[in-house]
């Protein structure tokens, strides 16, 4: 399995951990990017979270008072609703705003690029300094300890792998290879399956 790791900021190539032919594990720190603009939206956006909650606050207060004066017959009904309507607003605001700081938070996350699953980095495609941007791709990540073969079988040969194993030694002396899953269909003018083999581990 060989997979791309993909950026998903924008900014520069702060520092790179690991080069090609390392060993990561899943989870593993590959790169940091520094991304000044994405840290001033996120500042802007806790900023604003602030401003909203206190006015959230504010209006939450009054909103009580009215409701109180409401039962001494101080102030209107359509006085009172106004007061509820704008707490409403308040609320909506606030949590509007902490949604925006949230996702600004997770795309700041993804300036730690980190390794998806364990393997072996085989490419690395950045160097400190790189301005870079969403969707480029870094790095290139290959899982070898397992390999996965898709092979034609002729019809005449079903027999061998029914017991969903495959005969032979590679050069370690390991046993051959485990036939995981197969079509259980004859297919094309040459009726032979397509049956899924998994290296042992």
């Amino acid at each position: 399995m060989e997979a791309p790791i993909y950026a998903r900021a924008d900014g520069y190539i702060k520092k790179w951990y690991v080069d090609i032919g390392a060993q990561v594990q899943a989870g593993d720190l590959l790169a940091d990017i520094d991304s000044p603009e994405l840290d001033q939206q996120l500042n802007g956006a806790r900023a604003e979270l602030v401003q909203a909650e206190a006015a959230q606050a504010l209006s939450k207060i009054t909103a009580t008072r009215w409701a109180e004066l409401l039962k001494t017959s101080s102030v209107s009904e359509q006085e009172h609703a106004e007061k509820q309507a704008d707490l409403a607003l308040k609320n909506a605001n606030v949590d509007a705003s902490r949604a925006n700081a949230d996702r600004l938070k997770n795309l700041q996350d993804f300036t730690h690029v980190k390794a998806p699953f364990a393997g072996t980095l085989t490419v690395r495609d950045i160097d400190v300094g790189n301005l870079i941007s969403s969707g480029k791709e870094l790095f290139r990540l290959a899982d070898t300890s397992k390999l996965r073969v898709f092979v034609r079988v002729p019809q005449v040969s079903d027999a061998e792998y029914r017991d969903r194993s495959v005969r032979g030694n590679d050069r370690a002396g390991n046993a051959g290879a485990q036939v995981c899953r197969q079509s259980g269909a004859n297919l094309g003018r040459n009726r032979c399956q397509f049956p899924d083999a998994v290296n042992r581990a």
